[in-house]
């Protein structure tokens, strides 16, 4: 069943679930909670919260609370809606990764603060959280420099609060961005007005460590790289692993960082793996998601392709994972306002549900006839649409035999030409030549060129490198980069990106039916690894080659060798 119908059966059954509901409406069981006071509720979801109990709990009370706001209030009480504002950005940012949502909370505990006349170090905080997360997920710079500035705005609120927990988290975010966007030089400023704070009670830990963060980076802008991976070290064994776990993490990929630009890439993934077990004991979902790119990364560096494709896999597994996350969240937030939405309306007119039932009854049994009839006439559509795409996938498979046929005599041949020097190659034509109608190439070269073409594009694993240029291909075939441009676009009538595209799909189409060695792959995967940069570059250019999607394909190729 594809997607089209799946949806259909899913609205059938929310349809039938919702005329049972109709038919025996029940009261709110959470609408006691209305009435409570603000300050009950708010601790009551936080015991629960901490207790381990469910979100779902505590993001109903803290919600009631935020929406209790009013101008008028006091303001103890406006800052516990405050609060409140800030527990759900959390749950939002941790645990949903629901951005827009985040903005809101972030958006409405500001309001309330500046209505009710406190400044509140966290909430700058959590601004720069939000858009340095985003920023490193979309590569904007841009929207780096925003987080840089709300957590400078954050430091020197914590510090004139006197909010020592928020000002050291906001100095070691400032000193990061700093570090990152352009160099420590450009917040001496802010950094002098910390460095007076005194190292006293809870904080001397937090700011002992930011004092030699800031060391650490210096030395990295100077290049005193092992003077950095040193200070690192004192630093973890500064904190304690309890308290400070993402610090720990922080630091370890700082360090792998360094122990990178030295080249020195098996000491940064021994870094890295200290980070690995942090993210992975923590279920810390975005950390794990940043070490196994920076994994795979570091071994595809060293040469360890095997490594460097698991780690390469976890990633975009968890990427998809993340994604999926996502869409689910977003799900069960709808489903969680609706069932606010339902807390605050009255629930006591039951004679109007009785008067709309028998027309919601006629109205819903007509519509289940249309979507019956519509489904069945999709079942019809996918049944075609699936045999049509069997059919197409069959005619890749006995193409693809083909030309692997075609390639082993080939390569038999080619064994018994010598590929062209540059020596024996003709001559480049002139500048004003460089139209084929004036190239210098003979018929045989060209056949002697082609062949030579050939035997690089079917012996060769360099093709399915991201970087394999036209060059490079001519380089290989011992000839001149416009002659091989030729030799392709007169024989194939292509260029040589449609040329080299065609080898790499045809040899996805090969690891996709290879379950054994890729069964586990994604199409992010496989597309990578026979050298496309882009998933709608390779999507377009697979349905272009073989008529079928990628993920149709690949489900086919399961399909069969299960059959």
């Amino acid at each position: 069943m594809n997607r089209t119908s799946h949806a259909i059966a899913c609205l059938l059954a929310a349809l039938l679930t919702g005329l049972l509901c109709h038919a025996a409406p029940e009261p709110w069981h959470h609408s006691k909670w209305m009435n409570q006071p603000i300050g009950q509720l708010l601790a009551m979801a936080d015991k629960d919260f901490a207790d381990g109990g469910s979100k779902d709990t505590a993001m109903m009370c803290y919600t009631i609370v935020a929406n209790r706001y009013e101008s008028s209030m006091a303001k103890d009480q406006k800052v516990l809606c405050k609060d409140a504002n800030m527990r759900l950005w959390s749950i939002y940012f941790y645990d949903f990764y629901d951005y827009p949502k985040c903005f809101d909370c972030l958006t409405r505990a500001l309001e309330i603060a500046n209505d009710a006349g406190i400044e509140d170090a966290n909430i700058y905080l959590g601004f720069g959280c939000m858009y340095q997360t985003i920023s490193e997920e979309c590569k904007d710079q841009n929207l780096g420099t925003t987080a840089f500035e709300y957590y400078q705005q954050a430091l020197a609120t914590g510090m004139k609060t006197h909010d020592d927990k928020h000002t050291d988290m906001a100095c070691t975010d400032v000193l990061s961005m700093a570090h990152v966007l352009g160099g420590l030089t450009q917040i001496q400023e802010i950094w002098q007005q910390y460095l007076q704070l005194p190292e006293q009670g809870e904080t001397w830990i937090l700011r002992r460590y930011n004092k030699m963060l800031y060391q650490a980076f210096q030395c990295v802008e100077q290049q005193r790289f092992d003077d950095a991976i040193g200070i690192y070290g004192r630093q973890l064994a500064l904190i304690d692993t309890s308290q400070y776990s993402r610090l720990i993490y922080f630091t370890h990929v700082e360090q792998a960082k360094v122990h990178a630009m030295k080249n020195d890439y098996p000491s940064a993934i021994a870094s890295l793996g200290q980070a690995e077990l942090i993210a992975v004991d923590l279920e810390m979902k975005d950390c794990k998601l940043e070490v196994y790119g920076m994994l795979a990364q570091y071994y595809q560096r060293l040469g360890d392709r095997a490594a460097r494709e698991h780690y390469y896999n976890q990633f975009t597994q968890l990427k998809d994972t993340l994604t999926n996350y996502q869409q689910l969240a977003s799900v069960s937030e709808m489903e969680f306002r609706n069932e606010l939405k339902g807390m605050e309306q009255e629930m006591n007119d039951a004679k109007r549900h009785r008067e709309a039932m028998s027309i919601v009854t006629l109205v819903s049994l007509g519509f289940l006839l249309v979507l019956a009839v519509l489904l069945y006439l999709v079942y019809r559509k996918n049944g075609e649409l699936t045999r049509s795409n069997q059919s197409l996938y069959q005619k890749n498979v006995e193409m693809l035999r083909a030309e692997e046929e075609e390639r082993r005599m080939r390569r038999q041949l080619q064994g018994k030409l010598t590929t062209p020097t540059d020596s024996t190659a003709p001559e480049p034509p002139a500048a004003d030549e460089v139209k084929y109608k004036s190239s210098h190439l003979s018929d045989d070269d060209k056949q002697q060129l082609l062949d030579c073409i050939l035997k690089v594009m079917d012996n060769s694993e360099e093709i399915f490198s991201p970087d394999f240029s036209l060059e490079r291909l001519a380089m290989l075939s011992g000839s001149k980069y416009k002659y091989v441009s030729q030799v392709i676009n007169e024989h194939y009538g292509q260029n040589f990106n449609t040329f080299l595209n065609s080898y790499r799909i045809k040899e996805a189409c090969k690891r996709m039916g290879d379950l054994e060695n890729y069964g586990n792959y994604t199409i992010e995967a496989i597309s990578e690894s026979v050298g496309f940069k882009s998933r709608s570059t390779f999507v377009s250019s697979f349905k272009r080659i073989t008529g079928l999607t990628p993920s149709q394909y690949q489900r086919l190729a399961r399909q069969q060798s299960h059959s």
